[in-house]
């Protein structure tokens, strides 16, 4: 003999529908917080350089002497995340896409002696920022823990130069990271150099 299930009542339906609706708000209120706390940045000006970048609030400052800027993602997993900052000289008579592709090709002999299995896959011109043209280079090498006591996988790491001249100055800004992150920072990474001033 079953006992019978007492009927559900208008009630229940509204209480039902209540906690849906509370669910619903808390994950927009959720995604509108993670949403405005990626959005806060910090400005770094280096004056010698000629260049005030903003980057996330969150990410770490690193100095290092050949580099105009440096920041990482903590948070980004066995290899963090990295934009850096170059600027070199140039002969602003000298026509630009070839200068610039001299410099990546440069910046590239340059890293490739402090990392493993460095490969270029592309260099090309890129699209143009403030009307100026870009050059862009592509390229992957792996990163090996060089702590002999963990044991740890090898890290594929994504490299995304651009390249770009602004008077008698080149900058090129590089976006570093694992290639299952990657994809997502790229966009930011654009955004980053767009927003880049350049005096």
């Amino acid at each position: 003999m079953t006992a019978n299930a007492p009927a559900r009542t208008r009630r229940d339906r509204w209480a039902d529908w209540a906690v849906v609706g509370t669910l619903a708000i808390a994950l927009l209120l959720g995604w509108a917080v993670k949403t405005y706390a990626e959005s806060q940045t910090s400005a770094f000006t280096d004056d010698e350089a000629g260049l005030t970048v903003r980057y996330p609030k969150n990410w770490l400052l690193r100095a290092d002497e050949k580099l105009a800027f440096q920041a990482l993602d903590p948070g980004s997993g066995e290899f963090n995340t990295t934009y850096q900052v170059r600027s070199w000289p140039i002969d602003a008579t000298a026509s630009v896409t070839p200068t610039l592709a001299a410099i990546l090709n440069g910046a590239s002999l340059a890293r490739a002696p402090g990392t493993t299995a460095f490969r270029i896959f592309d260099i090309e011109e890129g699209e143009e920022i403030d009307e100026q043209p870009t050059m862009v280079s592509t390229y992957v090498y792996v990163v090996e823990s060089s702590d002999l006591f963990t044991q740890r996988m090898p890290v594929v790491v994504m490299g995304l130069d651009i390249a770009m001249a602004r008077g008698d100055q080149a900058y090129v800004f590089s976006l570093l990271a694992s290639k299952d992150d990657f994809e997502d920072a790229e966009a930011a990474f654009q955004q980053f150099v767009k927003a880049a001033e350049i005096r």
